[in-house]
């Protein structure tokens, strides 16, 4: 019961934070990929091999934005390219455990 809460509480926090850091507030990506993740590994081996790929693209942003490689439009369009192909290799050659690993220690 309690991890479904978290679950659904990381589900909210993730639409929030992404909706309030694409209309401007970019800090807030660093929020959503952080609620992905942890989403992702609540949710285990059913969908959180799948979610934990879509970590990538926030990730990719907030850093972009953070050290200002992001100066228009154009440039988180090409970062936001590189997040979904990064995703998808994630996806394809299945290397979700690897992006638990440091959590592992939770596990044991």
């Amino acid at each position: 019961m309690i991890f479904s809460v978290i679950a659904l509480f990381a589900v909210a926090t993730v639409i929030w934070s992404t909706f309030h850091a694409i209309k401007g507030n970019h800090r807030l990506y660093w929020i959503s990929a952080t609620g992905i993740y942890v989403f992702s590994f609540i949710t285990g081996f059913s969908i959180g091999q799948l979610t934990v790929a879509f970590t990538l693209i926030p990730l990719i942003l907030a850093i972009g934005y953070s050290f200002g490689w992001i100066k228009s439009k154009v440039h988180a369009v090409i970062l936001l390219c590189l997040g979904v192909v990064t995703s998808g290799l994630v996806v394809v050659f299945d290397v979700g455990n690897w992006l638990f690993l440091p959590f592992a220690f939770l596990i044991s």
